[in-house]
């Protein structure tokens, strides 16, 4: 029955929830979350007729809708925090990556960056986690003396 009803109404209901929401994306993430939540009760709209299944399916994305705008009233956006210095440090940081060596650069995005640590990083790079640490550690002393020598120029 699932199905049927995503071959039959899933363009309509997407329209739908787009004319309630305007936000296209928003929208396609509720009617996936209206389809899964049909596939998880697949057994109970198995036993209903399509009219009543359409209806189940339409009042679900309505009750999504409802449920994430009261989330939002709850948790209002945080405001924008002010600029402080410390933002340049992130963008000094990342230029003077692309001075490293390969290797390295992608081993201290993933680590500082991504937030991999270096079991994981290890695992990914077939490696074992002490000479992803090492690699790091070189990484780090060649930006240290990066930023010494840029500090001493100035």
């Amino acid at each position: 029955m699932v199905e049927l009803l995503y071959s039959k109404y899933y363009s309509q209901l997407l329209c739908f929830c787009y004319s309630i929401s305007r936000n296209s994306a928003f929208a396609e993430d509720v009617v996936q979350e209206a389809f899964l939540r049909a596939l998880a009760n697949a057994d109970i709209l198995n036993d209903l007729p399509e009219y009543k299944c359409r209806a189940w399916l339409y009042r679900t994305a309505k009750n999504i809708i409802i449920d994430n705008a009261r989330r939002m009233a709850k948790c209002p956006e945080p405001e924008e925090e002010a600029f402080n210095e410390d933002d340049y440090s992130s963008v000094t940081v990342q230029m003077m990556c692309r001075q490293l060596p390969e290797n390295e650069r992608t081993l201290f995005h993933l680590r500082y960056f991504e937030g991999y640590n270096a079991t994981e990083l290890g695992e990914m790079f077939d490696m074992p986690s002490a000479t992803i640490r090492s690699k790091l550690a070189s990484a780090r002393a060649k930006l240290r003396k990066m930023l010494n020598e840029s500090e001493g120029e100035v």
